[in-house]
């Protein structure tokens, strides 16, 4: 092993990725096996004591990615690249968890605490879900660096928290939550839209559609013709139905819930 667990992406040589490796695959199914079934057992927690979590976790949450944004920023000054306005400011569509987790446990009612409620269990949550399959950090760190261990924990934590207030019925998700996790959104990408273009960065995926081939593609396309503006539009309008999936998964699941119990009332 030619790197040590803190080494940043620049010093880590001879390496590809660890997307899909082995480690990772056993990461993905324990994820998803454990999540749900943790959120099952534990779901009857009284809802003021998941206040205090809420409470507890988003200063978590703030914390690390502050000591992730200071690691980041110690490395790219240090080997002279300067501070990386491109990249590591926090204007991802998943940095809003933790804008979101702020608001949800510190302020007390209303519908700031709402609209983030509904982030974090539709678009948040399935976020985190994707994250914890196409772990992009993987591509730059080799499992067994802070530096991956920092995005598959992330990521696991959106997707965690958002299963846990809905198995628990903190949250219950109607089709109105489709457009109130999508608010946060359109906020936060009033920040992120003039730095993407300032700064050519992509943070949202809403200036190049990194990562994803087919948005990559349309964004190339569009901008090509100078209609960058329409791509970015497009990819915000994209995440109302996204967030419409969890809903419509949410629905179903208590739909059936409410069946098997009626039946069993019956018998």
């Amino acid at each position: 092993m030619n790197y040590g667990f803190f080494d940043y992406k620049y010093n880590i040589q001879n390496f590809s990725s660890d997307l899909f490796s082995v480690p990772h695959i056993i990461f993905i199914i324990l994820a998803f096996v454990l999540v749900p079934t943790i959120s099952i057992l534990i779901r009857k927690t009284d809802h003021k004591k998941i206040d205090r979590f809420l409470k507890v976790y988003s200063i978590v949450i703030l914390c690390l990615e502050i000591v992730k944004i200071s690691w980041e920023t110690y490395y790219d000054i240090t080997t002279g690249r300067g501070f990386n306005m491109d990249g590591i400011f926090p204007a991802y569509t998943c940095s809003l968890f933790i804008y979101s987790m702020l608001f949800a446990g510190w302020w007390k009612k209303g519908k700031p605490k709402e609209y983030c409620l509904s982030f974090i269990t539709t678009i948040g949550l399935l976020s985190g879900a994707i994250g914890i399959v196409q772990c992009n950090g993987l591509n730059w760190y080799p499992f067994w660096t802070f530096g991956a261990f920092y995005s598959m924990f992330f990521h696991l934590s959106m997707f965690a928290v958002g299963m846990f207030l809905l198995i628990s019925g903190y949250k219950k998700l109607d089709w109105i939550d489709m457009i109130r996790g999508w608010i946060p959104m359109v906020i936060l990408s009033l920040i992120a839209t003039p730095l993407n273009y300032e700064y050519g960065a992509d943070y949202m995926q809403i200036y190049e559609g990194s990562g994803v081939p087919l948005l990559s593609t349309l964004a190339s396309v569009l901008a090509a013709h100078k209609l960058r503006f329409l791509f970015t539009q497009i990819m915000l309008l994209t995440y109302i139905p996204l967030a419409g999936v969890v809903v419509c998964i949410s629905k179903l699941v208590y739909f059936i819930i409410d069946k098997v119990k009626g039946r069993k009332l019956k018998a």
